[in-house]
């Protein structure tokens, strides 16, 4: 097993994970619900944490605690990722999906509009695993953001 199948397993509860952040698990629950985070479930339907889903949470925490903002402003946040960049979209099909015309939700809220069919499936999509390394830093992605046309090409 490579390091990034280890920082994948799922390992911690939700219970362990909590602790292991220092937050309360309704606060694990409510990221999920905003569709910040998106744990891995067991077949009894139990979250379970990896790693790298930890690592995930205290980047959001650090966005709400630090650069204090709420959970929809980290939401629209990941909802400008331009997701067809990461996952090479061709401009036609851009120009028929919501997750690149609007900007109420990240693209994994919307799956049926994705490449990726499930929830499940989103946890492998490259725009939620590069989504959070890239608002580590809102206003350096922001002034990245703007550098793009309206076509999603980047300008010079």
């Amino acid at each position: 097993m490579d390091d990034q199948e280890l920082m994948n397993e799922p390992v911690y509860t939700i219970g362990l994970a909590a602790d292991k952040l220092g937050i309360a698990v309704p606060t694990l629950r409510m990221y999920e619900q905003a569709g910040l985070i998106i744990p891995h479930r067991t077949k009894t339907g139990r979250r379970v944490y990896s790693r790298n889903d930890i690592r995930r949470v205290q980047v959001i925490m650090d966005l709400i605690r630090v650069k204090k903002l709420n959970l929809e402003a980290v939401k629209m946040l990941c909802s400008l990722t331009p997701c067809w960049t990461f996952v090479g979209c061709p401009e036609d099909i851009r120009e028929n999906c919501p997750a690149f015309s609007e900007s109420s939700a990240p693209c994994w809220l919307t799956p049926a509009n994705c490449s990726f069919k499930t929830l499940d499936d989103c946890r492998l999509c490259a725009v939620y695993l590069k989504c959070m390394d890239t608002l580590q830093d809102p206003k350096g992605f922001l002034k990245e953001l703007l550098r793009c046309d309206n076509s999603g090409k980047r300008v010079a």
